[in-house]
């Protein structure tokens, strides 16, 4: 049971290793590469992710090969803050995607969201990568022949004007903002819009409402998906303190039968 514990221990850290060197390496190659803002974004998290992995197992691997209970023991620790971690992250992202709108379904209406996901998503300099990004990605190309109804949230936010906007239609996808009518003046987004393709509705609150909502999807998943980290982390932990106890026995062991060898 003792070597199963300890191979299980290692199968799964050198899994985590191979796992950090692809992080790692795909960063390097959007470094040098380039790419788009979407993939640059996601630059820096995945080498932190990859470092913190290659160091994480580098010292298990240590601590169980080398049967260094030293090694084990600060790998331990890490781990155990590292669930700590992870559940009071968790618990944070239902906090923040809890749903404002009092069980009325408006996916696009800003005033719905946490004053948290709008603060650190949909202003300034972070409203401006985002926006970048949408650009980047051309979520409002070739929408022309596209049901409407078949839109995602962000497409429907920010590919055309809300629909209580008077228009004055320029052609069979894109609309100018009118002259006059009241749904102008009650809405800024009816102000807000172009049908110039570098702008179209990027600026209005019903984009950012689409943004948000796509983000409460993503974190919720997220959120999920933590659970289950939650559940493979604590798994590793408690071999690992599996493995510990192996080391120690083994060098009880070991030190029992040196004492007993007979003197010459």
């Amino acid at each position: 049971m003792a070597r199963l514990s300890t191979c299980i221990f290692i199968l799964l850290n050198c899994i985590s290793l191979v796992s950090g060197f692809a992080a790692v390496i795909i960063s390097a190659h959007i470094q040098f590469r380039g790419g788009t803002d979407c993939q640059r974004a996601l630059q820096t998290p995945l080498l932190v992710t990859g470092l913190f992995l290659t160091f994480m197992s580098t010292l298990g691997l240590t601590g169980s090969c080398c049967k260094s209970n030293r090694v084990l023991w600060i790998y331990l620790s890490v781990l155990f803050f590292l669930i700590i971690g992870l559940i009071i992250f968790t618990i944070f992202a239902f906090i923040v995607t809890t749903d404002l709108s009092g069980g009325r379904a408006y996916p696009n209406r800003l005033q719905d969201y946490s004053n948290w996901l709008k603060n650190n998503f949909v202003t300034g300099k972070n409203w401006e990568d985002i926006k970048s990004c949408l650009i980047d990605a051309k979520v409002c190309n070739n929408l022309d022949n596209a049901d409407i109804t078949h839109w995602s949230l962000i497409q429907s936010g920010c590919c055309k004007p809300p629909k209580f906007c008077v228009l004055e239609k320029s052609n069979t996808t894109s609309g100018r903002a009118g002259g006059g009518g009241a749904a102008a003046g009650e809405h800024s987004d009816c102000l807000t819009w172009s049908d110039k393709p570098e702008k179209l509705c990027f600026e209005c609150k019903s984009c950012k409402g689409g943004v948000l909502a796509s983000i409460k999807r993503q974190w919720r998943v997220m959120a999920l998906l933590n659970l289950a980290v939650i559940a493979v982390v604590l798994i590793i932990f408690i071999v690992g303190c599996c493995v510990r106890r192996n080391n120690r026995s083994d060098r009880y062991v070991r030190y029992s039968a040196y004492s007993n060898w007979p003197n010459n």
